[in-house]
């Protein structure tokens, strides 16, 4: 029997809403590597108590990469157990944390092409940010990239740093001004 590696991070609060993400979301559907990309795969780490945020994910990208595949992946396993009843050949989520686990049933890659980690990191100690990135970024493929930041609670502003395999490359600030 093989023994598991306990995912790197810790169990977060969890909380989400549909919709929540719709500005990354649009931010992500607008890149170029995503739409060149004969097979992307797409993670969503850390989506949350419900997979809302994935299935979302899935719906708004492969509007532009129709062979899109997307990978939720959730520290907690009670949250993956519930998750799985939604799998199907585009979809899948797997227990695990910043060392972004691909499941060999649902890929044969060992890289990702994007990485959305949303109000995730905002839960850990700034101490503990760099090491994440790291880990995550050593995930990606040649021209992948993390979009890792926050949003309130309805989507309304966000902000998020998009990283590649070595650097950070922008920050982005999304705000619903009439919102403010």
């Amino acid at each position: 029997m093989v023994a598991l590696k306990k995912p790197v991070g810790a169990i977060t609060r969890g909380t989400t809403n549909p919709n929540r993400l719709r500005r990354v979301d649009r931010y992500l559907a607008q890149l170029e590597q995503l739409r060149k990309l004969p097979d992307p795969l797409a993670v969503d780490l850390g989506y949350g108590k419900t997979p809302v945020t994935v299935v979302e994910l899935l719906a708004r990208l492969v509007k532009v990469s129709p062979t899109i595949r997307v990978l939720g992946i959730e520290i907690d396993p009670a949250r993956v157990a519930e998750a799985k009843a939604l799998e199907h050949s585009r979809l899948a989520f797997e227990h695990g944390g910043f060392e972004v686990p691909i499941p060999k049933a649902f890929s044969d890659r060992e890289d990702v092409d994007l990485i959305r980690a949303l109000n995730v990191l905002r839960q850990y100690s700034e101490s503990e940010v760099l090491s994440a990135w790291l880990l995550m970024q050593s995930r990606l493929s040649k021209d992948g990239l993390i979009i890792e930041g926050t949003c309130d609670e309805i989507g309304r502003v966000a902000s998020w740093i998009t990283l590649d395999k070595t650097k950070p490359l922008t920050f982005t600030i999304s705000l619903r001004l009439q919102g403010l």
